[in-house]
């Protein structure tokens, strides 16, 4: 219903950083902190009591790492959204954490605007990396592709169009579904449309799967 708020679980080993997050979640009129841990399997456990929509997982954590956490909870609850708070700007950690199933990555100096805007996506049905990450990690791999891949570094890849690659581009960049629309001057149901064919082309499931391909290939800068 829209009337209701999204429920949002914190795991981070910091007594004042979970609270200092739970604070100003709590401002928004649409977003409720339902639970906090500071250890994964007690955020496991309570996280299936309480049912949240959205986790923000730190990714250092004692005992069982935020990484394999995630892993856990996308296998036994599915439906619950993980977004992984780093202070690790490599891109190793950020493959590592779509490879684990979260649906965003964003680092810990991440504005209060920025994170709640990516819970808000994340809620929506939509992936995002950090946009500042994401843009330090497109230019190495970009730089990388260039070495091998011809002009321009492109890799032409399973057949993308130039429309698909812009999309691509700009979902990269960290934009919605609207933004993009707006900014490529098209309707949303034609950017989901682009987005379904992108995912079938490059077999993934899923925008994060689709950026970190697109980051590995080259395919957008």
């Amino acid at each position: 219903m829209e009337n209701e708020k999204i429920k949002i679980f914190l795991v981070d080993d910091h007594h004042l950083v979970r609270e200092g997050f739970a604070k100003m979640l709590e401002l928004e009129p649409d977003m409720e902190v339902v639970g906090q841990a500071a250890e994964a399997k007690e955020a496991i456990a309570l996280i299936k009591k309480v049912n949240p929509d959205i986790v923000l997982m730190d990714i250092r954590l004692p005992g069982m790492s935020g990484l394999e956490a995630t892993r856990r909870i996308k296998e036994e609850i599915s439906k619950v959204e993980v977004i992984i708070l780093s202070m690790y700007n490599e891109e190793e950690y950020l493959f590592e954490a779509i490879k684990a199933g979260a649906s965003g990555y964003v680092l810990k100096d991440i504005s209060k605007e920025d994170l709640t805007r990516a819970i808000r996506i994340v809620h929506s049905g939509e992936s995002l990396i950090q946009p500042s990450l994401a843009k330090k990690v497109l230019k190495e791999f970009a730089h990388l592709a260039g070495d091998s891949s011809g002009e321009h570094g492109r890799t032409p890849v399973r057949g993308l169009s130039e429309r698909e690659v812009e999309v691509l581009q700009s979902v990269s960049n960290g934009n919605s579904n609207k933004q993009i629309a707006d900014l490529l001057k098209i309707s949303e149901t034609t950017v989901k449309a682009h987005l379904r064919s992108i995912f079938r082309k490059l077999e993934v499931s899923d925008r994060a799967q689709a950026v970190a391909y697109a980051m590995r290939k080259g395919l957008v800068e």
